[in-house]
């Protein structure tokens, strides 16, 4: 299904390309240009990688002419249905094309992506903690949870029984190695002021009330810039389409029917 979706997104994103090579196959007649097949390789460069990918693409773009000319001799192209999906592709499309655009003409300054870095790093810190955590939905679960750490029953036994983390509580709760920037603030200034090895709590969290306990502390390198660039630049681009999007509707004039 994910190749089928490339291949549609591809073969429509390139009816505006004009074809400037000899076609790779023709299907009665109709050609397949070769500009279709760079551009489904060009959008998945995973398949690119894979044995005979462009034989694989240039087969399944006939498949696709051949059921096309199928679907247009039995009038399918006449039916609402088809009529609806087709305007629906076509107005992603444009869509896609007008953020794409919009990123290419607004490139993100080495600036902003040396402070995105600075933000990231300040937010990380320099310590990570080993914790686990017993999630429960209410405050009074997480108390009895609480008393029952106090009478001496087990963490993990605790966590396997009445966690609704069910990921952490097939391991009696254990998280791992986390870094306070990356969860949840009342999760996080949990972490960062809990005593070793004594569980905290109820904390509550948009997830529920946690118990939690710190097992162990380590110092924490942070990666260099040029690891994260690439990641921090997908971000900060992310934004700005998101910022296009919202003015371009600020100036539209929008009814929506209730």
């Amino acid at each position: 299904m994910k190749f089928r979706s490339i291949v549609l997104a591809a073969v429509l994103g390139v009816c505006a390309t004009p074809a400037f090579a000899a076609p790779v196959a023709t299907v009665n007649g109709q050609p397949i240009d070769n500009s279709q097949v760079q551009a489904i390789m060009s959008m998945s460069p995973e398949l690119a990688k894979e044995p005979n990918a462009r034989e694989q693409v240039v087969q399944n773009l006939v498949n696709m002419e051949v059921l096309s000319q199928y679907a247009i001799s039995h009038k399918l192209d006449q039916s609402a249905d088809v009529k609806e999906r087709l305007a629906i592709a076509k107005r992603q499309i444009l869509a896609d094309a007008a953020v794409d655009q919009y990123v290419k003409e607004h490139p993100i300054p080495e600036g902003d992506i040396q402070t995105a870095y600075s933000n990231f790093i300040k937010a990380m810190g320099n310590k990570e903690y080993e914790v686990r955590h017993i999630l429960v939905k209410t405050k009074a679960e997480a108390d009895k949870i609480m008393a029952d750490l106090k009478k001496g029953q087990k963490f993990s036994t605790l966590a396997e029984k009445f966690s609704i983390d069910k990921a952490s509580a097939a391991h009696g709760g254990e998280l791992g190695w986390i870094v306070p920037g990356m969860v949840v603030p009342p999760f996080a200034q949990a972490v960062e002021s809990a005593p070793m090895d004594k569980p905290v709590g109820p904390v509550q969290t948009q997830f529920g009330y946690h118990v939690i306990e710190v097992q162990a502390t380590r110092a924490m390198t942070p990666p260099p810039l040029s690891a994260m660039k690439d990641r921090l630049k997908l971000q900060l681009q992310q934004q700005e389409a998101a910022k296009f999007v919202s003015d371009l509707r600020n100036q539209a004039k929008i009814d929506i029917s209730k």
